[in-house]
């Protein structure tokens, strides 16, 4: 084929159905200037016999004997792509199939940008609940700090939004491999902070999919790695203690709300000092465990009743009835 576009990069591992499902999304794209490149990472179920069976010459797989990680799975990926973009996959979310067409849109129109991300809707419980952020919210673009990328006070970004002219691996360099959280993070820091242009296209052209495995990950190492990624910054040193007492709050508030309030008080006590003990977070890290399984899954129940898709709007309908066969398909 000609030189695509388009290449887009998708890292799996044991997710046999669902990365079949990610990668059916990708090939029903309007614009069909694309490769999609899948890196198997070593998987021991049965991915690899999932994608034979798919038979499209776009559709480019790699099958590692031995698991290397997520990030160095992208790195291969990357290193192989003849696309002049990389769009990335997470295995288990889905594109809507306007995406690439969007995102070529946006591109002619800003041609300075070198990395967008978009708008996605958020699936949870077997319900579409919302989106990644706000369309109306004012988003930061052009050229930006750094540490904008670090979080979502700035950018809200996910990396399955993510789209990066590929020449901007090449001179900024590629995911750090001895990083396991937020290489990702990592990496967008130093492109920005070098910078490369960002733009935010508002209309949700992906699905991204949350489930406990989002909120059960190791959060102390998350603090750790979000310190390595904002010395990708270079800011001043008064800049850099500001930053830190931020993560350490986020990182509690991942804690509480995966149960493990004992752990937030602690990096709390640790990273901001006794002046924790006064704010809500901390007092809320004494209300019993049971009660607050309690609490979410009150909010599970009021979540799955509000967001039925006979409630929705005409748009989000739409795409339930656009991803139901790869959902069913991704769970038979």
């Amino acid at each position: 084929m000609a030189t695509p576009l388009f290449s887009i990069v998708i890292p799996t591992y044991n997710r046999a159905r669902q990365v079949v499902a990610a990668v059916k999304s990708a090939l029903w794209q309007t614009d069909a200037d694309f490769e999609c490149l899948v890196v198997d990472d070593g998987s021991r179920d049965d991915t690899q016999a999932g994608l034979e069976q798919i038979k499209d010459p776009r559709l480019i797989c790699a099958f590692n004997k031995v698991n290397k990680g997520q990030h160095a799975s992208r790195n291969q990926a990357i290193r192989s792509a003849k696309g002049e973009w990389i769009a990335f996959l997470d295995n288990d979310d889905l594109f809507l199939p306007g995406r690439l067409e969007a995102v070529r849109a946006a591109i002619a129109a800003r041609p300075s940008v070198g990395f967008w991300f978009t708008n996605a809707y958020i699936h949870r419980y077997n319900r579409i609940i919302g989106t990644l952020f706000d369309p109306a919210r004012a988003i930061p673009q052009g050229r930006l700090p750094g540490y904008y990328a670090l979080g979502d006070t700035y950018l809200p970004y996910v990396t399955t939004a993510v789209i990066v002219r590929r020449d901007a691996f090449l001179k900024t360099g590629f995911f750090r491999e001895d990083l396991r959280m937020l290489e990702d993070t990592e990496l967008y820091t130093r492109m920005i902070a070098g910078g490369l242009e960002v733009g935010a296209l508002r209309e949700p052209s992906a699905v991204r999919f949350l489930h406990e495995g989002n909120f059960t990950q190791d959060h102390r190492l998350g603090f750790v790695e979000s310190l390595e990624a904002l010395k990708a910054a270079g800011l001043p040193a008064e800049t850099v203690a500001a930053l830190r007492k931020k993560f350490a709050w986020d990182g509690a508030e991942y804690f509480w709300k995966s149960l493990r309030p004992a752990l937030a008080r602690e990096l709390l006590l640790n990273e901001v000092g006794p002046d924790a003990r006064g704010s809500l977070l901390y007092c809320k890290t004494f209300i019993p465990t049971p009660l607050l399984r309690l609490s979410k899954s009150a909010r599970k129940a009021y979540l799955q009743v509000r967001h039925q898709s006979l409630l929705s709007t005409p748009e989000v309908r739409e795409v339930y009835r656009l991803i139901a066969p790869l959902l069913t398909e991704a769970k038979s």
